[in-house]
């Protein structure tokens, strides 16, 4: 297998912490600082429905009249996160990535997610590569 078809599963973080429609922001802050990660995918009925990342949250934090306890989920959450399948080639979804600056990718089977590709992810993968040069 040439390493441009390499499939994104092969990079992918395969524990996946999500949160539902109805996790208060305080509790997927709270999710977030325990694992030390960044991303969130955000599901309905099991089912990748939006991403909320770290960003999004500090957004949020930044705004003094914004009660954080009282907006929900969906409000500040992304609803159109960056899916694709665990056999999308690695270098594709790097490209993407990169071209539209997208800090991570889920990876699902039928809207499930299986896996998550963060920036974090790249850089370990190219460390890998280095290091075996």
């Amino acid at each position: 297998m040439a390493a441009s078809d390499l499939p994104i599963s092969e990079l992918m973080t395969s524990s996946v912490h999500a949160v539902d429609l109805e996790t208060s922001l305080p509790q997927a802050r709270k999710l977030m600082s325990a694992h030390g990660i960044r991303h969130l995918p955000v599901l309905d009925n099991g089912k990748v429905v939006g991403l909320l990342s770290e960003r999004d949250l500090g957004k949020l934090e930044g705004f003094p009249m914004i009660d954080f306890n009282i907006v929900s989920v969906p409000d500040a959450m992304s609803d159109d996160p960056y899916v694709v399948s665990p056999s999308t080639p690695a270098l594709e979804v790097l490209q993407t990535m990169r071209d539209r600056r997208y800090g991570s990718a889920i990876i699902a089977e039928d809207r499930r997610p299986v896996g998550i590709f963060t920036t974090h992810d790249a850089v370990q993968a190219l460390v890998d590569v280095l290091s075996t040069s």
